[in-house]
């Protein structure tokens, strides 16, 4: 029974990804059509100003409890702390390794590496992903011969209260990128929330020493704002640059902010990329 659980438990975030399938088929919605969309409580796919989706309660509660109580704290907090010591991030390559994290959240990060998982994207998001099966492998465990890297971090950020990632875009390489939010249950800090932009122009150059900032002139108003909630998932194309996005500021943070990156990306090797943008 056991094993028969934990392989549901695997399974079961794709599984909330593919209530767009037991639903017959993904739907695809204008701006004008979400709200009676949301009464329905249909996942939607928004094309608007680019393809994503936001799924609430994505996990079984259980199981979502479960994985925030096996949370990696100490694994994450043993990690060299990116952007100015606030961020840690405990990658695929290390969450796969034997005793490293609980089996519960090795088997996440197994099955979300997956070309099963890729697959289980690509359903959603239909002709947005062209490659059928491409070979694939997750990020530090690949071949130098697979087209496609994969990844699965827990990632962690100090309580600071200025946003650590104005709007910006994503690694041109990138395909997609999901979010699981994962906020301690006691976090009462407001901000935090992940931002959609539109854009005044066509974005053809971004700020690279900002880290792909988008620079002021191309900047459009916020177009979604998905908050920051526990067990809210958001996953967004990176199939232009108009795939712009960020964090807001907290307020009264006193505790890590923590989520999860499910993330695929062309290898350096494949030299292909979702498109061109020149980083200054």
């Amino acid at each position: 029974m056991k094993e028969v659980f934990i392989s549901f438990a695997v399974f079961v975030f794709c599984v909330s990804l593919t209530l767009f399938s037991q639903f017959n088929s993904p739907q695809v919605v204008n701006a004008a059509e979400s709200e009676i969309q949301f009464v329905q409580k249909t996942p939607v796919v928004k094309l608007e100003p680019y393809p994503h989706v936001v799924i609430e309660d994505a996990l079984p509660q259980d199981i979502y409890d479960q994985l925030a109580k096996e949370w990696p704290e100490g694994p994450l907090l043993a990690t060299v702390p990116h952007d100015n010591g606030v961020c840690y991030r405990l990658k695929a390559d290390e969450m796969l390794k034997p005793g490293r994290v609980s089996k519960l959240w090795k088997d996440f990060t197994e099955y979300h590496t997956s070309i099963d998982f890729f697959n289980e994207v690509k359903s959603v998001f239909k002709d947005y992903i062209k490659h059928e099966n491409p070979t694939l492998g997750a990020r530090g465990w690949a071949k130098k011969s697979d087209m496609i890297w994969t990844d699965c971090q827990t990632v962690m950020h100090e309580p600071v209260t200025t946003t650590t990632r104005t709007p910006h875009i994503d690694n041109p390489r990138e395909i997609y990128a999901g979010l699981l939010y994962m906020p301690f249950s006691n976090d009462t800090a407001q901000g935090g929330d992940f931002e959609i932009y539109n854009s005044n122009n066509t974005v053809n150059a971004v700020d690279m020493k900002k880290g792909r900032q988008i620079f002021e002139e191309d900047l459009g108003e916020v177009h979604t704002t998905v908050p920051y909630k526990a067990n809210t998932f958001v996953m967004f194309l990176n199939n232009s640059a108009q795939a712009i996005h960020g964090v807001t500021p907290r307020t009264n943070a006193t505790m890590r902010r923590r989520s999860v990156n499910i993330i695929a990306e062309y290898s350096r090797q494949s030299r292909n990329q979702m498109y061109s943008i020149n980083e200054i």
